[in-house]
C-alpha cells in the first residue's frame, strides 16, 4: 500500500457524469493503494468491451450499481448490496472485504467498504444523482469521432 500521496496511480473520483481526476497544486493526487481497483471493480458493468483483451479469469464486471439503483429495502440493506460488493471486490489483492450499508434518509444510501489492507472506501448514493446517472449514463454520452 502506498502512503505518499504522489505515489501510485492517479486517484479516480466518481462524479454524476462518470469519473474525474483529483489535482492538488497542479499534481494529480494518487490513490494510495486499492481505491481505484475497488471503484473500477464495483462500477464496471458486465459485458465491458475491454474484457475482450483479458483472459477469462481476469475479466471484470459487477451488478453492484444495478443492485444499489433499485428501491431501498431491508433485504437490499441486509444482504443484496453487501453480497454484490463482496462479489465484485473478490480478488487475491483484496483478501478481506467487509461491507456496511445504512439508510440515513429515505433517498440516500451510505456504504462503507473496509478492505483487508486497512483502507476504507465510503460511497453515498444520493437519490437524484444516481437516478440521473441511471437514466442518462455517462458512458452513453461518449461522442464517436467522425471518420
Amino acid at each position: 500500500m502506498q502512503t505518499d500521496r504522489y505515489s501510485g496511480d492517479a486517484r479516480l473520483l466518481l462524479t454524476p457524469n462518470g469519473a474525474d481526476l483529483d489535482y492538488e497544486g497542479g499534481q494529480p493526487v494518487m490513490d494510495r493503494g486499492l481505491e481505484n481497483q475497488a471503484l473500477i471493480s464495483l462500477f464496471t458493468r458486465p459485458g465491458w468491451c475491454g474484457n475482450l483483451f483479458l483472459p477469462p479469469g481476469q475479466r471484470i464486471g459487477s451488478d453492484f450499481e444495478d443492485t444499489c439503483e433499485g428501491p431501498i429495502t431491508l433485504q437490499a440493506l441486509a444482504a443484496d448490496i453487501p453480497q454484490s460488493a463482496e462479489r465484485a471486490l473478490k480478488s487475491p489483492l483484496i483478501p478481506e472485504v467487509t461491507v456496511e450499508v445504512s439508510n440515513p434518509t429515505a433517498w440516500n444510501l451510505s456504504i462503507a467498504i473496509s478492505l483487508g489492507s486497512g483502507q476504507k472506501l465510503t460511497l453515498d448514493r444520493r437519490g437524484m444523482l444516481w437516478s440521473n446517472q441511471a437514466s442518462d449514463p455517462a458512458a452513453a454520452r461518449l461522442v464517436k469521432a467522425e471518420a
